[in-house]
């Protein structure tokens, strides 16, 4: 029996049997790519679960909606949230905060016959799937990748140590080796074998994050011949590394220019980027933070996209920038390297970067060639194929768990 018909007799099954109760965790409801997972994941499993959503908050329906293309309605999940005492909601506390939501899941766990993490590991206590997204949860990893900015926040001190500790103890985690005994998806090849390779487990199984957005059809000639560059203005973006491999190309006499999205904050390193933008201001476009419609006209508008940070574990911008029909440079190393699939678009630093950028654009035939390879992966980022291999996943994982306790009734019941 072939896959597509195997997929089909499990949701028949699942149809015609007990509705399973299935609860998806994340530890808050911003505005990133985990959180797409989280409504995606709602929309590929609400005819065949009763769902629930265990977070810290963030959940503000109507917005996540809007901005993720979902169509979840109120009746359609349960959200419990997750108690963060002492914490005042204008302050982030990032690490308090995920130590009370894991603390949280494990409190819930049992009553659920499945659990899912949509942004790395959780500590549930009871078997679960974890949708590994970043490295942020492993500290070596992490650091190693992407050395952190000095600052008085991170800085190695006795009261970042003693904070750490007490969100260690308000976590209390279980013995359980989430990654040898629960089953693990990550978000990339790069992302795969960065775990085998790091911790020694095998991740066998790679589901793309879902890239939702639909864009407008603008045919190559009437393309502004500019890059568009889009995500966070935050150091690990490296933003300014990208004005300065743009700078080298139009020294060459290309009179390019950058659309820079993203919400530029009240920050030491937004300021940098502010000023550094406003020294350019004849060439670079600062669009701040966009979505929607406007987001997907300003992409599908430009010929060209950057991205300059490395060792990104998927690099959902990019993938963004393909589907919108733009020809996309970034680095060597990480999940965007997959996306991209040419040499021709991939650098291992800025000197490389400018010297590919200008061989492409005197290059119209090489142009044609890439604008036809990238079309081809577009097909392989979309919503539907995540919520498929999503729905699939989740279908084996509870149907080979014969001993979990069946929810005869949804807990909205």
């Amino acid at each position: 029996m072939n896959s597509v018909m195997e997929q089909v007799v499990r949701e028949s099954q699942w149809r015609g049997g007990t509705r399973r109760a299935v609860v998806i965790g994340h530890p808050f409801m911003g505005r990133g790519g985990s959180e797409a997972a989280v409504m995606w994941l709602i929309e590929a499993l609400k005819q065949h679960c009763d769902l629930t959503v265990a977070t810290t908050g963030g959940w503000q329906l109507e917005e996540l909606n809007s901005f993720y293309g979902t169509n979840v309605g109120k009746d359609e999940v349960e959200i419990r949230i997750a108690p963060v005492p002492f914490l005042p909601p204008s302050v982030s506390g990032a690490a308090y905060r995920g130590a009370c939501y894991q603390r949280f899941a494990r409190k819930i766990a049992a009553e659920y016959d499945l659990r899912i993490s949509a942004y790395n590991p959780t500590d549930w206590g009871l078997p679960a799937i974890h949708f590994i997204a970043d490295f942020s949860w492993h500290q070596e990893t992490r650091e190693r990748l992407h050395p952190p900015a000095p600052g008085f926040v991170y800085r190695d001190s006795v009261l970042r140590k003693a904070y750490l500790k007490i969100c260690a103890a308000v976590q209390n985690p279980s013995r359980r080796d989430v990654l040898r005994e629960d089953l693990l998806r990550a978000n990339s090849h790069w992302s795969a074998n960065l775990i085998r390779d790091t911790f020694g487990v095998e991740c066998t199984t790679v589901i793309y994050p879902p890239v939702w957005t639909e864009f407008p059809s603008v045919a190559w000639e009437d393309k502004e011949e500019a890059f568009v560059m889009i995500g966070r203005i935050a150091p690990e973006k490296q933003i300014e590394r990208a004005i300065q491999i743009l700078e080298a190309v139009r020294e060459h006499g290309h009179a390019i220019r950058l659309h820079l999205c993203g919400a530029i904050h009240d920050d030491e390193y937004s300021r940098l980027i502010a000023r550094l933008c406003k020294e350019r201001s004849d060439w670079i476009v600062v669009e701040g933070e966009v979505s929607g419609t406007k987001k997907a006209d300003l992409l599908a508008n430009c010929r060209f996209g950057i991205q300059a940070r490395g060792a990104e574990p998927f690099g959902i911008s990019v993938a963004e920038m393909v589907k919108a029909g733009a020809i996309v440079f970034a680095p060597d190393n990480g999940g965007q390297a997959e996306i991209l699939e040419r040499s021709e678009l991939l650098f291992a630093d800025t000197g490389e970067a400018s010297e590919k950028i200008l061989a492409l654009l005197e290059a119209p035939t090489l142009q044609t060639e890439l604008r036809a390879h990238l079309a081809a992966r577009a097909a392989h980022f979309n919503a539907e194929n995540f919520m498929r291999e999503a729905r699939a996943c989740v279908l084996d994982a509870t149907f080979a768990d014969q001993t979990a306790p069946t929810k005869a009734m949804s807990r909205r019941s």
